[in-house]
């Protein structure tokens, strides 16, 4: 229900802003907006599923001292990086607007992104909490204040400030959002904040940054490497392009938000619990085909319905999306695979094996998108990557588990690669 209430306010987000934008203005505030996201992550210190692990062990054992010290120092440590991280946004504005954007002008959006880096950090150790306790009535409430103040913000903004409006309202979002879910849930995390003061507990600190680094550096490469990316094919292709691209790829991803967040919040905790692989392996093939079938469905839907749903949930002119969107959802497929089957890697085969297959993506998505270029894919390069790096991290995932103990059965593979040959072959009809 969350990522329905997320992914409506999306659709009313990028509706707004393309109407008052257009391609040019929905290009740069995608750029500006990812290197924002980058910025967070980077302040968040990759604590969320960290957070989320050490809280759930901390009461399952009765302990809520201990979960009070672990979000304490989760909140220490990400307020002293988002100091950090704000410094170097607002100190580097203008090279890092030349190196993304291609313009040192778009320094002052740059800046404006520096607003929403402590929120986003806050809000992933506030996530990491709720999903700690597996408490998805207050992870509803998060997104629903949170999706409601970005829509509130940038309906007003928007037409006002142009971009600007537009980063500012992805900027004050998470500290609504966070401040509403705890005041609706107080009486639930009071407790939690008890005393709340600086605190850094060397055992909540090990606990804590031994998930974290690898999460860190994870998102961090992975957002790093779509950014870049994404810097060069402004470059090539112009900021209308990137506004057609960013079109595609928000609409695929929004499709996907639905699978990812039922992992992430629901499945990850029960997989985590289920006491070794065997149990694992029976719980992931029991639940394949419903997952991918359905994943395999909403993508072709999307696929089919690409130049009106691109009418309808941004403007016409953004309709020379289409083939990127096809392309794009046939990738979003490959990523819902990949995350139905390694959910469990990292209680079952340590954060190592997780990062590997993390790794995986960013390194063939930048590599096919090399090769791709060079090729003459054009505009289509990104969105042929993009799919073409998440079919890989499909593979490595795979085999990872297996050695770990979680191997699919040849049926299981047989779907997948059935249903993604057939979004291919939709894919490659649609983008003509």
């Amino acid at each position: 229900m969350t990522a329905v209430v997320t992914a409506l306010g999306g659709v009313v987000r990028n509706k707004w802003i393309a109407l008052h934008l257009g391609a040019s203005g929905v290009g740069v505030l995608g750029q500006v907006v990812a290197t924002q996201s980058w910025f967070g992550v980077a302040a968040s210190l990759g604590l969320a599923v960290a957070v989320t692990r050490s809280v759930g062990a901390a009461l399952g054992a009765g302990d809520l001292p201990r979960a009070r010290r672990v979000v304490a120092t989760a909140l220490s440590l990400t307020g002293v990086a988002s100091l950090v991280a704000v410094a170097v946004a607002l100190i580097a504005a203008a090279p890092l607007s030349a190196a993304l954007l291609g313009d040192a002008s778009y320094a002052p959006l740059l800046r404006l992104t520096a607003l929403g880096v402590l929120g986003f950090a806050v809000q992933s150790v506030t996530n990491g909490l709720f999903a700690g306790r597996s408490d998805v009535r207050a992870s509803f409430t998060l997104g629903v204040a949170t999706s409601v103040t970005a829509v509130g913000a940038t309906l007003l903004l928007v037409p006002r400030e142009g971009v600007a409006g537009g980063v500012i309202a992805f900027a004050v979002m998470y500290v609504a959002g966070v401040a509403v879910a705890l005041a609706v849930h107080r009486r639930d995390y009071a407790p939690f904040f008890a005393g709340a003061r600086l605190t850094f507990d060397p055992a909540a600190i090990r606990a804590l940054l031994g998930t974290g680094a690898a999460a860190l550096a994870l998102a961090l490469l992975d957002q790093g490497t779509m950014l870049a990316a994404r810097a060069h094919y402004l470059r090539a292709h112009g900021i209308a392009a990137n506004g057609l691209l960013q079109a595609a790829l928000a609409l695929s991803q929004q499709a996907g938000a639905p699978f990812y967040v039922y992992y992430a919040s629901y499945v990850l905790g029960k997989v985590s619990g289920l006491g070794g692989a065997p149990a694992v392996e029976a719980y992931t093939r029991r639940t394949w085909a419903p997952v991918i079938l359905l994943a395999g469905f909403v993508c072709a839907v999307g696929i089919v319905a690409a130049g009106p749903l691109l009418g309808l949930l941004y403007a016409d002119a953004f309709a020379p999306a289409r083939p990127l969107m096809a392309w794009t959802l046939a990738g979003e497929f490959a990523r819902i695979a990949t995350q139905a089957w390694i959910i469990a890697a990292l209680p079952l085969a340590g954060a190592r094996a997780w990062l590997a297959i993390g790794i995986a993506n960013d390194v063939a998505l930048a590599g096919a998108y090399v090769a791709l270029n060079a090729a003459g894919a054009g505009a289509t390069s990104l969105p042929l990557a993009y799919g073409i790096g998440a079919l890989v991290t499909l593979i490595v995932g795979a085999g990872i588990m297996a050695r770990a103990g979680v191997r699919p059965r040849l049926r299981d593979a047989g779907l997948v690669f059935g249903v993604l040959a057939a979004l291919v072959a939709v894919a490659s009809w649609v983008a003509r």
